[in-house]
């Protein structure tokens, strides 16, 4: 009973801390472009052999809302929940969906994508929308 008791406790500590450090991270909401017009790739180097990109979400609102990627190419989506609620990334033409509780990280692989418009959402706030762009380089 003990054990149980400093095992929610330490949970309750640690969910608290890294709910106030989401909440005093300065997140821009416009997403960065590079020459060719796509979306800004995000750099981490657990994720080096794929083209990948990050998406917030912050209490129903999706940071960027909006994603420009190339055609006919294999990207992943680092996903982070930095709001006080939990979150959940769908997108039903993609066929992913990823629920994340306050502080989570998550990534998803997508397939190669031809031309089009593709849209995402956080489905516990079912009004925020958000769309990856796919075009071809120019």
């Amino acid at each position: 009973m003990k054990f149980l008791r400093h095992f929610f406790l330490s949970s309750f500590i640690a969910v608290m801390a890294v709910n106030s450090f989401a909440s005093t991270t300065e997140v821009s909401t416009s997403a960065q472009k590079d020459t060719d017009g796509f979306s800004m790739e995000f750099k981490d180097p657990r994720y080096s052999k794929l083209k990948t990109y990050l998406v917030e979400m912050k209490d129903g609102v999706l940071i960027p809302a909006e994603l420009v990627v190339p055609e006919k190419t294999k990207f992943r989506i680092v996903i982070r929940n930095i709001g006080n609620k939990p979150a959940e990334f769908e997108s039903n033409q993609l066929r992913q969906e990823k629920v994340l509780f306050m502080g989570a990280e998550t990534s998803v692989v997508i397939i190669p994508l031809d031309a089009g418009t593709y849209d995402y959402f956080d489905d516990f706030a079912p009004t925020t929308r958000g769309k990856i762009i796919v075009k071809g380089k120019e």
